[in-house]
Order: structure tokens, then sequence, then C-alpha cells
């Protein structure tokens, strides 16, 4: 019995001296077993001090040494949608786990707040391989699209965040294979803003304030200028915009807090905006004529600053002016001639240097005025010009004949003149142009009167002229005078209607006109009227239709006046001969 547990024992240490040493291998797992790329999961259940190696789609991604924890950690490579094999081998070419992890579809945005504007780049992961069509959306409305991924699933963009009330809004995408449902919304906290341009001038500046970012449709919306309301009652538009303007109010010069707030934002998630009050010449109207009186104001001036003098273009056009305690002085003038297009209006103190002053512009127009406004062909117009070029060549059309030529002065004004020709009645357009295609007109008021009626004087209706016909008839009528010069038009026809005109004259200045040899009518029965029209084609009606008769006498009624003569003759002739042949024998013969 001793022999045989001598011999059990012997036996035990051998079988167990052939058994490796070390621990013996845990159950190896991983966790999580889905997810975004970037993701870590977790390797747990490896032997301590144990080499290792990770594979992703038969890639190795890692491998080391495993800790006493037994756990080591992988992160989810750049990888399209869908299922990917892991593998861990430990030590490495001895496979220890295979599992399968799936990536699912996400995105990332940078920033993830800001204000209305803001650029914010977008990244997609765990797309399709290569996926088509990938569009990005701001609260439903796309912002990009037609985009593509690369063979990992991978793309990026970026957009401009688009007027939205503040507060979160959702970011999504996606594309021919990924649905919007399967990937998880990124918000886009939009916050307040507000800008103020400008945000220096004189008291009058006219600020504009626009924001965005408020609440949708957000009421009770006020702008304050240090502490003093000067907008009330604005309301936010659906996105959360809303715009204004006020005008500086009398302050003294330096920086002065502007805020905006309203029954959701409070002034405090915008902050403070600076308006610096600096000494402004503000001007009424900005545009207009030569000789328009304008308005002009100053201020942030010294208290009671004297010796004030207001320029134009450098030029002193107002002397004395002097400011009232709060540093604002106002006055009025008329801009003196001056060339077309922009001038700066300023004015310099003894104490305030042009330096520190924020000067107006006023644009000089062009203007023409004529002298007389109405009247006759023949009547002399003055033109005078201002606001055009300086040194420049002009040119002045009346309607569309050229009437006169000049060059401008420096200060861009001239004076012309010229008869007024003739052609044109009622309104008529002056217009004055110069070298720079600068341009101005007026109107002219062309006597529109019609001159009287003609008086027919020979050949009185029904009258008869001429023997025989192919007549140079003389057709005569009474004269009729106009300011503005006379001219007379005739017709002759055949017909009553005047459709076939056998004479149509026009422009004749005497009152009387011959038929040429070519127009030398035949015998027969014919119409005529005449009419006046003055030099700026104003025509009187037409005389009434007047009938003349060409030819006392047909060629048939000469016919038969041979006719019965040569009766006559024959007549004569035999009656003579029959009374010779009975005349009696007298006793003598």
């Amino acid at each position: 019995m001793r022999i045989k547990v001598l011999a059990a024992v012997t036996l035990l240490t051998i079988i167990l001296s052939l058994v490796p040493s070390g621990d013996v291998q845990a159950v190896v797992g991983m966790s999580p077993t889905q997810g975004m790329v970037g993701l870590e999961v977790t390797i747990s259940g490896l032997t301590d001090g144990a080499s290792y190696k990770i594979k992703w789609d038969g890639v190795a991604i890692k491998q080391g040494i495993a800790g006493t924890t037994g756990a080591v950690y992988l992160i989810v490579p750049e990888s399209y949608g869908g299922e990917h094999s892991v593998i861990v081998e430990s030590p490495p070419d001895t496979q220890i786990f295979s599992g399968t992890f799936a990536v699912v579809p996400n995105i990332t945005i940078d920033p993830t707040s800001g204000v209305v504007g803001t650029a914010v780049t977008v990244v997609g992961r765990g797309f399709g391989v290569s996926e088509k069509n990938v569009a990005v959306t701001y609260e439903g409305t796309v912002v990009k699209s037609d985009l593509s991924a690369n063979e990992n699933g991978s793309w990026n963009t970026s957009f401009f965040v688009e007027p939205s009330s503040g507060g979160n809004h959702a970011v999504d995408a996606s594309g021919d294979i990924t649905k919007a449902s399967d990937v998880a919304n990124k918000n886009f906290a939009v916050s307040p803003s507000v800008k103020m341009d400008p945000v220096a001038g004189g008291v009058g500046t006219l600020v504009t304030i626009t924001a965005t970012g408020f609440a949708s449709a957000e009421s009770g919306i006020k702008i304050t200028y240090s502490g003093k309301e000067v907008r009330s009652g604005l309301i936010a538009e659906v996105n959360g915009s809303w715009s204004t303007s006020f005008a500086v109010p009398s302050s003294t010069r330096g920086t002065h807090v502007v805020n905006a707030l309203g029954n959701t934002t409070a002034a405090t998630d915008i902050g403070d905006m600076v308006f610096t009050v600096a000494p402004a010449v503000n001007i009424s109207p900005n545009t207009g004529y030569v000789e328009d009186t304008i308005k002009i104001n100053g201020s942030g001036y010294a208290n009671n600053e004297t010796g004030i003098e207001v320029t134009l273009d450098g030029k002193v056009i107002e002397r004395s002016v002097i400011a009232d305690d709060s540093g604002f002085w106002s006055t009025t003038l008329k801009i003196p001639a001056c060339a077309n297009g922009p001038h700066t209006i300023t004015a310099v103190g003894k104490i305030t240097p042009a330096s520190e002053i924020t000067p107006s512009i006023f644009t000089t127009q062009s203007q023409v005025i004529s002298v007389p406004k109405s009247g006759n062909v023949k009547d002399l117009i003055r033109i005078t010009g201002s606001g055009f070029s300086s040194y420049k060549d002009f040119s002045i059309s009346f309607d569309t004949i050229s009437v006169a030529t000049g060059t401008t002065t420096e200060s861009g004004d001239f004076t012309s003149s010229f008869p007024a020709p003739g052609g044109k009645s009622g309104a008529v357009t002056i217009t004055a142009t110069d070298m720079k295609n600068v341009t101005a007109s007026t109107t002219f008021n062309m006597e529109a009167t019609a001159p009287e009626v003609p008086v027919i004087a020979s050949p009185k209706d029904g009258a008869v002229v001429g023997i025989m016909g192919d007549t140079r008839v003389t057709f005569d009528w009474s004269d009729v005078s106009d300011p503005s010069g006379i001219s007379y038009s005739i017709e002759v026809s055949d017909q009553s209607n005047f459709i076939n005109k056998l004479v149509n004259r026009s422009k004749l200045t005497d009152s009387k006109y011959t038929l040429t040899e070519a127009e030398s009518l035949p015998q027969g029965e014919y119409y005529w009227h005449v009419r006046a029209t003055d030099g700026a084609g104003n025509s009187s009606d037409w005389t009434s239709t007047s009938v003349v008769k060409v030819g006392l006498v047909t060629p048939n009624m000469l016919l038969y006046v041979a006719i019965g003569l040569v009766v006559l003759l024959v007549a004569l002739m035999v009656f003579k001969r029959a009374t010779k042949k009975k005349r009696p024998k007298r006793d003598w013969e």
C-alpha cells in the first residue's frame, strides 16, 4: 500500500512539472460594441503583464503590455458606418478574442455657440463609403449640399449662421445612405448681438442700430443713450432680428453708453456700446443747387466758443458764429457758386481745431435756368447754368437743335443766349451738357396759338380761268401775321377730298402762288384751299374749299364753231352763185 501511494505522488509530481507556470487566461470581452468614431472602447480580461495586439478590420491599430487590471483601451478609428471586425491577440499572433463593432454616423460642430453670422465647421464621420449628396441643415433649412464622404465615410464643411432667434438651434446632416434620423442633432446656441454705426460723431448724428439673436418676435425692445430712452416699443422679427435709428441727442463732448434690451433680452446679455461725441458739423439738406439755402448745425464745440468760421472746401462762407453753453450752434446760408459733385463743409473755432471736427458733405447738382421761360420764335433766350464741371466745354440744345456752345468757369457755371428756333410749339426741353456728361434741363414754353385762317382772294369760288386749258393759274389769298413768322401751304386737286393732290406746296412766304409750267392745269374743274403756319409749327385750319374752272372754250365747242363757220361759208357761196344765175338781162347788155 505504501508503495502505491508513493507511486501516485511521484506521478502527480511529474504531471505538475509538465504544466507551464503563470496565470490561467480569463475570458476576454469588449464594451461597448457600437458607437461613433473616436469613442473609447474597453477590452477586458487580458492577463497581467501579457503582450497583446488589437486588429480593426484585419489591420493592427494598437499593441502593448496589459496592466494589472487586465483591461486595455481602443479608440474607434475613422471608419464608414456599419459593422467592423475586432480581433485581440495575446501574445501577438495568438487570437484570444474576435467580435464586431458597429460604427454609427455622427457629426460635430465647432464652435457650438456664437452670434448670427458665425462660421461653423461641421465634420461628419461614420457615413457610407464615398456617400453622395450629403447635406447639412440648420433648423431644418439646408445650408450646405452636394457634399461627398471619403472612402472612410468622413466629410467636412462650414456654413454661416443665418439670422435666427436666441437660443439653441439644431444642426443635422443626411445623405443618400444615411438618414437624418440616424444622426444625432448638435445644437448651436445663438447669442444676441447688436451693432451700432457710426460710433462717433456730433450731436444730431443719425445712428443705426442693427440687432440679431433676440427672442423670436420679442417685444418691449428699447434703446437707451446715457440711460435715457431714445427709442422704444420696438418688436423683433420672428428670426429675432430688428433695426432702428436715432439722432444723437444734445450731449456733452466725450463718451456715452448706448444699451439695447427687451422683455426677454437683458442689457447685460449684450454689453455696453459706446458712442463718442466729438465736434461735428451737420447740414440739411446735404444735396442741392447753387444758391439753395441750407441749415448748418455744429455740436461738441467748447462752451460759448466764439469766432467760429464756416468753410466750403476751405473757403470761408460764414463768419463770427458763436456756440452756446453746451457747445451747440446753428446758422443758415446760401450755397455759393461751386462745381458739380461733393464739397466739404466744416467750421473751425478759436478753440476747436479742424483736425477734431467731423465735417459734412454737400453734393452740388447741376441746373439751368432760362429767361424768359416762354415766348415766340426768334425771341432771345438767356441760359444760366450752375453746378457743372470746372473749365469744361458745354453745348446747349433746344429740343434736338444745337443752339449754343461755350466753356464753364472754375465754379462750374456759365451764361449763354440764342434766338429761339422754330419748328416746335408747347413745352420744349432745353438741355445743357458738359464734356464730363454732367447735364441739366429746363423747359421753355413756345407759343402754341394757331394763326388766323387766310381769306381766298382769287380766283373766286366757281371762277373760270384761261381760254383753252394748260393754264398757269395764279392763286391769291390774304396776308396773315404772327410774332413767330408765317408761311403758307396750298393744295390743288381734281377731287373734293384732296386724295389726289395735283399741287402740294408748303413753306410759301408769299400770299400768292402761280403754278409752274409743269403744274399747268388742263381744261377742267379743280378744288383748292390754303392754310397758314407760324414759325413754331402751329397751323390754322384750311380755308373753305374753292372751285376753279380752267378753259372757257372746250375743244368740242371749237370744233362745232369751226364746222358752223364752214357750213356758213359754203352756204354763202351757194347763195351767191344762185343769185347770179337768176339776175335778168339788162337793155344795155
